[in-house]
Order: structure tokens, then C-alpha cells, then sequence
């Protein structure tokens, strides 16, 4: 009994002296333990603040994304606007210069038709000028004839006045009848007003001129008081280059024939001349 009281004593020691080293081992790897949740609740801690920096982040960003497309769609739609704008502009700077270029033909059909116009007045004034030549001639010309015929009848009485069978005083009166009806047919007295003094009148252009025809056209003004009939003297740099008679007169030209003597030689269309009348 007292053996196997010994051997439960000693068997309780160990297993005392076995819990005592137990606990110990225990509390050590419990400290451990505890030591290693800490590291992993710090761990933790750290890892859910970087989650929640990174989810403010992602929320920042989503948000700033959210902005940057709404941003996009804005410009996305002034930049579809300004092709609008830019299309509609395009289509009236096109429109504008078919409208131009219709305008510059319209002005240069005019001008065409301006240039004939004028041309066309020109040569019917020229050719009215002619006629009125052509008429002015024929009176000459019968002036001529009547002047012929005059000195035919001169010659006659002459003729007759010398003859042997007359007498003296018959020959002389004969004469001075024949004399006397050759001046009455022949000379019509001047019914001319007296030669006011000559005064040089305002600048004007020579629109035409064509010294085979006799033919002068000059711009015509209210200023220069020109007058169907009326001869006036041309001047250039204070020289007279001879006299022309109006014959006709229009509010832009002023036709005239180059009287005889007058050399016009070194007048060519576009001179600028005065007259004197």
C-alpha cells in the first residue's frame, strides 16, 4: 500500500510537474498567438484604410470620369453645331460667290452692251453728220451752178455788148444791165449780225475724229455753249488748230464738220481741247 501510495505521489507530481511545464509551454504559444493577431489586426487595420483611401479614389475617379464624359458630350455636341454652322456658312460663302460671278458677267454684259451702244451712237452721229454734209454740199452745189450760170449770162452780154452793129451808148448800157443782173443772181448781200468779241470756252475731250470725212465729235457740257450753226476756232495749248461748224448737238456729244483750211492732223481721239467762239 505504502508502494503504490508512492507511486500515485510520484505519478501526481509528474503530472503536476507536466501541467506546470504545459501551462508554460501553453502560455508562450498563446503570447505568440496573440502577438501574431495583433501583427494581423494591425495588418488588417492597414490593408481596410488602403481599401478605403483606394475605394475614395475609385469613387473620385468614377466621379471625375462621370464629369470628363459629360465634358466630352458637350464638346461632342458644340463641335457638331459648329459643322453645322460651318456647312450653313460654307453653303452662302458658295451661294455669295455664284452670285458674285453672276454679277460680274451681268456687269460685263453691260458693259459690253454699254461699249456697242456707244459705238452705235457714234456712227449714227457720224452718219448724221454725213447726211448733214451731204445736204450742206448739195446746197454748195447749186450755189455753184447758180454762179456758173451767172457768168455764162456775163459772158453772153459781154459777147453781145462788143458786137460791130451796136452803137456806143447800146453797149455800154447792155453791159452794165448784164452787169448789174449778173451781181443780183450771182451775190446775195450778208444778213449776218456784227462779230461779237471771241471768247475761249471751258475744256472738252475729243470723242472721235476722222479728217477724210471732215468729221469731228467732241463731249458736249452746258458749259461750252455750243449751238447747231455756230463756228468756233479749236484750241490746244493756247494755239488755234483751225474751225469747225456745229451741226449737231446731243447732251453728251456735239457734232461738227472740219471746215476747209483747218488741218487736224496731230488731234487724235482723247485730246483734250477748248473752243472759241
Amino acid at each position: 500500500m505504502k508502494k503504490l501510495s508512492l507511486i500515485l505521489r510520484i505519478v501526481a507530481i509528474l503530472a503536476s510537474a507536466a501541467a506546470v511545464a504545459l501551462f508554460f509551454i501553453s502560455k508562450g504559444k498563446l503570447a505568440e498567438k496573440q502577438t501574431s493577431l495583433e501583427q494581423a489586426r494591425a495588418v488588417t487595420q492597414a490593408t481596410q484604410s488602403e481599401l478605403e483611401t483606394a475605394n475614395s479614389k475609385i469613387t473620385s475617379l468614377s466621379t471625375q470620369l462621370s464629369t470628363e464624359r459629360q465634358s466630352l458630350a458637350d464638346t461632342k455636341g458644340k463641335l457638331e453645331s459648329i459643322r453645322s454652322e460651318m456647312y450653313t456658312a460654307k453653303q452662302e460663302v458658295t451661294r455669295t460667290q455664284q452670285q458674285l460671278r453672276e454679277t460680274k458677267n451681268t456687269i460685263a454684259e453691260l458693259e459690253n452692251v454699254a461699249t456697242r451702244l456707244r459705238t452705235d451712237l457714234v456712227k449714227t452721229e457720224e452718219s448724221l453728220a454725213a447726211a448733214s454734209k451731204e445736204a450742206e454740199l448739195a446746197r454748195l452745189e447749186e450755189r455753184v451752178e447758180e454762179l456758173i450760170k451767172s457768168n455764162d449770162l456775163l459772158k453772153q452780154d459781154l459777147l453781145a455788148s462788143e458786137s460791130p452793129e451796136q452803137s456806143a451808148s447800146a453797149t455800154h448800157k447792155p453791159a452794165s444791165t448784164a452787169i448789174e443782173s449778173g451781181y443780183q443772181s450771182g451775190f446775195t448781200p450778208s444778213s449776218a449780225v456784227a462779230v461779237q468779241p471771241a471768247t475761249i470756252g471751258a475744256a472738252t475731250t475729243v470723242a472721235s475724229i476722222s479728217t477724210s470725212n471732215g468729221l469731228i465729235i467732241l463731249d458736249t457740257s452746258p458749259e461750252l455753249g455750243l449751238s447747231v450753226g455756230s463756228e468756233v476756232t479749236l484750241i490746244e495749248d493756247l494755239k488755234a488748230l483751225g474751225k469747225i461748224r456745229i451741226t449737231q448737238v446731243t447732251e453728251q456729244f456735239a457734232v461738227a464738220n472740219i471746215l476747209p483750211g483747218t488741218r487736224l492732223r496731230g488731234l487724235s481721239k482723247g485730246d483734250t481741247i477748248k473752243v472759241m467762239h
